[in-house]
């Protein structure tokens, strides 16, 4: 077993940003050759190279919620989405001329709002407002997305370089693993709010400052609303230990985000009288028990985490029992970091919609991956077992990465079925 040396964590980081965004520049060519007319596109041969757009779910969404923010300095959806009808790019190029299912809900004065929370999206106007009306406002979004993924690697591999030399070699660094072996590509390279999240979690686990750790998971909250049962279990448990400048820091990050997302909701839907909700669709309305939620996020072929990326089962073995020592956390923090994630889990197994739409494998649990193979060590029982599902892994996330809506709400095996039906 080869010895783990100080470099291997930047050196997987650096790798990842090359195949990351060398991936965004790589397409299928898309169905309707007249959906990217004016985009620049090469083809060759099976594929096309190009700037990425936004493929489905949630991101042509949070694209539009960006671009009314810069070009038109709020969130009145209602001129955005008929443009996008009418062949506007407001929506992602590559959905020019189609009638997209609106995710917002119209006010009393005739507005269109959003019901996703709208950080994300102003921080995407606000960093790409230059290029408002520009064809590069799309992909650079996309790539903002993407740094949020790469500072989450970058980090990790900062406070790994001591890592235990008793884990095996490159093939077990958490950097590595999370970079090419689980569904963390994927969600880099469109416009979705896990890489931030993963990054605002990341500060919770990092940070130390109490003000540092406020705004991580205040930012964490604002960008999605559940989120605030992460650092709130995780200050309950620093307080149960006596830790109470963390647990004061952690617990008033949680508050105030939940404050100022109530806040900022209200204050966006002020003319609305039609119904009162605390968020707006910002967090799932509809709960039910978190058993089969549970059992779905792991286990679901097409949700679930496991039937992609069967390696995780090492590190999750290793976060709940096992021997510890070896990391470079304490086991305070460890036993903090898991309350954070049994929270996290289980808000989102008690949705009714648990599975998260259009997505690939688990796309709730994308946020804690870094958690768990930071805290869960990497036990080599079953060495041949590892390997095999270890390349297993990397399979999938390749194909994952470099096209993502292949995996879109598909098994593997549905994948397979989808490419022989093309091929034929």
């Amino acid at each position: 077993m080869r010895t783990l040396q100080s470099g291997v964590g930047w050196k997987a980081a650096a790798a990842a940003a090359l195949l990351f965004f060398i991936s965004t520049w790589v397409h299928f060519p898309p169905p309707d050759p007249q959906a990217v007319e004016g985009w620049p596109l090469l083809d060759i041969g099976p594929v096309a190279l190009g700037p990425p757009w936004v493929l489905s779910g949630d991101s042509p969404h949070y694209l539009l919620m960006a671009r009314s923010l810069a070009e038109d300095g709020d969130l009145d959806l209602a001129d955005d989405y008929q443009s996008a009808r009418r062949g506007g790019g407001q929506a992602g190029h590559l959905l020019r001329g189609r009638a997209l299912d609106p995710h917002a809900e119209r006010d009393d004065r005739g507005r269109l709002l959003p019901t996703h929370a709208p950080a994300l999206s102003l921080v995407l106007a606000l960093l790409s407002w230059p290029l408002a009306f520009s064809l590069w406002f799309e992909p650079w979004c996309i790539w903002l997305n993407m740094c949020a993924a790469l500072a989450c690697l970058a980090w990790m591999a900062k406070r790994l370089p001591q890592a235990a030399p008793d884990v095996g070699g490159w093939r077990t660094h958490p950097v590595m693993l999370l970079a090419f072996a689980t569904p963390f590509w994927c969600y880099s390279r469109d416009l979705w709010t896990e890489p931030w999240t993963a990054l605002a979690w990341l500060g919770l686990l990092f940070l130390k400052h109490p003000a540092a750790l406020l705004a991580a998971g205040l930012a964490g909250t604002l960008i999605k609303y559940p989120f605030a049962l992460v650092p709130a279990a995780m200050g309950a448990w620093a307080l149960w230990r006596g830790r109470r400048s963390r647990a004061t820091a952690l617990l008033a990050s949680s508050a105030l985000g939940l404050a100022a997302g109530v806040g900022l909701t209200q204050w966006i839907y002020r003319d609305f009288s039609d119904h009162f909700s605390l968020f707006h669709s910002g967090i799932h309305a509809r709960f039910d028990w978190p058993f089969e939620g549970m059992a779905g996020l792991l286990l679901s072929p097409e949700s679930g985490l496991l039937f992609f990326f069967p390696i995780l089962l090492w590190p999750l073995a290793g976060l709940l029992g096992g021997n510890h020592a070896s990391r470079p956390q304490s086991s305070a923090s460890r036993r903090e970091a898991i309350w954070g994630l049994a929270a996290f889990f289980l808000v989102h197994a008690a949705y009714e919609d648990w599975g998260g739409g259009t997505g690939f494998s688990a796309r709730y649990l994308v946020p804690a991956l870094p958690l768990l193979l930071l805290y869960g060590r990497e036990r080599l029982a079953f060495p041949r077992l590892y390997l095999a599902t270890l390349l297993y892994s990397v399979f999938w996330a390749v194909v994952g990465g470099m096209a993502p809506a292949l995996v879109y709400e598909r098994s593997p095996w549905g994948v397979l079925i989808h490419i022989v039906d093309s091929l034929t």
